[in-house]
């Protein structure tokens, strides 16, 4: 992939020095892309890191750095709801897993520098998350409302429970028994993710995936459970763990086992050649070829991921027809991935009906 021909805010995260060269269109787009894919301030630290930060117009360095409060603020709040969870859960009831951005930030890791952290997500065992949902509903944490086939679609094919809110402190908090839904056609093995997890220091009964199911964690979120669509931040995550995890010997030795013995092999792959064709990712080439011959799809299907992936997971330049088409085949290969057409097609059937309602119904009030 040529690097002139990328987005501007992905030639400043692979080369943060070449901001310096930017034109003023350039920091207008690039601003304004990481604004919306919330990356702003991690771009700023990774400009700074390079030691270009005073050399970007004082207009652009000035957003850069005021972008870090922010994320500063919602990291206290996620820090403080862990404590308020781990205080509602007895700890005779075992340990939890803190799941993405939680996890990055009570860990200590550098990439949870400028993340924004909206949601804790935690990973309990299946058979204590009726408990803990019943401790937390004790605690003030309260179920949004949801109709019967809402509560059975989370209940009995989904990989959490429905979410839970404290009304005085509004985050949400995802409780996961799995990493994919029951449904969904990889079905990596719980006890595996436990096995190999690590407890947080100073934090008694709260522990995080060991660094290659990190990676293969976000991999999975993002390429086989998510959309693709505005998942920059997702594949910055990526980056960042390859950039700080790479460097022990013994990581690339045990990342692709670790991705077959937890059938994640599909995701490692679109997530280390993602990130390294959009981001620049150092990832040694053998890797990647390991990677590729072991777990890459048939050679059709990887080149139409190919064109999808690098039309959807870049920022948007505006609105295309081959644009849109790319978003909605990503869409319903996400979709397709997590279940089985039985309940597939029924499933989309209910949302579009339902979307269809909640427009007629919105018409109705403009009209009114």
């Amino acid at each position: 992939m040529n690097p002139a021909n990328l987005h501007p805010l992905l030639r400043g995260a692979r080369e943060p020095t070449a901001v310096a060269d930017f034109s003023a269109d350039d920091w207008n787009r690039c601003l304004r892309a990481a604004r919306a894919e919330r990356v702003l301030a991690r771009l700023g630290y990774r400009i700074a890191d390079a030691g270009a930060l005073d050399r970007c117009p004082a207009a652009a360095r000035d957003q850069l750095i005021a972008a870090r409060a922010y994320p500063g603020f919602l990291q206290c709040r996620i820090a403080h709801e862990v404590s308020q969870v781990r205080r509602a859960l007895p700890a005779a009831d075992g340990d939890l897993i803190l799941l993405k951005g939680a996890a990055y930030h009570c860990a200590g890791l550098p990439l949870t520098r400028g993340r924004q952290l909206r949601d804790l997500d935690i990973l309990v065992p299946r058979a204590r998350i009726g408990a803990c949902e019943r401790d937390l509903l004790a605690g003030g944490w309260e179920s949004q409302p949801l109709n019967d086939y809402d509560q059975r679609y989370y209940r009995d094919w989904m990989h959490e429970i429905p979410p839970l809110r404290h009304p005085q402190r509004g985050i949400e908090v995802d409780l996961h028994h799995r990493l994919l839904p029951l449904t969904s056609r990889l079905r990596p093995d719980p006890d595996l993710l436990w096995e190999s997890s690590l407890p947080v220091a100073g934090m008694p009964g709260v522990r995080v995936l060991s660094p290659a199911d990190m990676l293969l964690h976000t991999a999975t979120h993002l390429f086989h459970d998510g959309a693709i669509r505005g998942g920059l931040n997702d594949l910055w995550d990526i980056d960042e763990l390859v950039r700080h995890f790479g460097g022990r010997p013994e990581f690339w030795g045990k990342l692709p086992g670790r991705a077959a013995r937890l059938d994640l092999g599909r995701p490692l792959y679109y997530g280390l050649l993602f990130s390294h064709a959009l981001l620049d990712t150092p990832i040694p080439a053998a890797v990647l070829t390991d990677v590729g011959r072991r777990f890459a799809p048939a050679r059709p299907v990887d080149a139409l991921m190919h064109t999808l992936v690098t039309r959807a997971l870049p920022p948007q330049q505006g609105r295309s027809a081959l644009t849109s088409l790319a978003n909605w085949l990503l869409y319903v290969r996400s979709h397709w991935l997590r279940m089985p057409p039985h309940l597939l097609l029924p499933h989309l059937m209910r949302k579009s009906l339902r979307r269809l309602d909640s427009l007629d119904q919105h018409s109705g009030r403009v009209r009114g």
